[in-house]
């Protein structure tokens, strides 16, 4: 069973996905997919940061890089083919929790997938882009709508889908009215539902932390 999250940034979903993984005992796949991609192409994991995606939601080659001898367009579609072939292959051999990549879209088809989209009020991703992320306060509300364009653009070009509209997801959470508890046990008693048994929940927590610490080191 997989579950993929999609999210809006700063609504809490990377969070929440974390946890869930956690909470479930299962796989855990976000940054990941980009570093072994990187290994694969040989590129640094810098190049896959969204500092490093344009307004289209593209990967910028640049000047300095082996890459420049291509265009961007064919790296970016590279890139998303591997992504795709290694989501797949996930999907065929264990069950995961997967955040982003257009993994709802790759695995529409799979009967055991449950697509999830997380989405708060603006207000809310405004407070932990500051807090978290350290967004100085004149920058941040641009900030964030610029990193939910990216993540559009990037979505719709590989799936001719509109992202966040409601037809492609099994399940869409308002994350600023529930806590990441209360989302986590939704999803849990979502995932059990479809597996048909009650998992053995919550003995390895934090086993996934140190992706936390690292995902908000780099986006500083």
């Amino acid at each position: 069973m997989i579950i993929t999250i999609s999210r809006q940034f700063g609504s809490n979903g990377q969070e929440i996905g974390r946890q869930l993984a956690e909470y479930l005992d299962i796989g855990y796949y976000n940054k990941e997919i980009m570093l072994y991609i990187a290994q694969q192409i040989g590129v640094r994991p810098e190049f896959f940061e969204e500092d490093n995606m344009n307004e289209a939601g593209f990967y910028n080659v640049g000047r300095n890089n082996w890459l420049s001898n291509m265009t961007e367009l064919s790296v970016n579609a590279q890139v998303f083919e591997m992504a795709k072939e290694m989501i797949q292959g996930i999907a065929q051999t264990e069950s995961a929790v997967i955040v982003g990549r257009c993994a709802d879209f790759i695995l529409k088809d799979n009967p055991n997938c449950i697509k999830v989209y997380c989405y708060s009020d603006l207000k809310d991703r405004i407070h932990i882009a500051k807090t978290e992320y350290k967004v100085p306060k004149r920058k941040v509300q641009r900030f964030v709508e610029q990193q939910d364009k990216k993540r559009a653009g990037f979505y719709e070009f590989y799936t001719n889908q509109r992202w966040g509209t409601r037809y492609n997801y099994d399940l869409m959470l308002n994350t600023s009215m529930l806590s990441t508890q209360e989302a986590v046990e939704i999803l849990a008693s979502l995932f059990d539902q479809k597996m048909g048994v009650t998992s053995i929940k919550g003995a390895y927590k934090d086993q996934y932390l140190s992706h936390k610490i690292q995902d908000l080191s780099q986006s500083r």
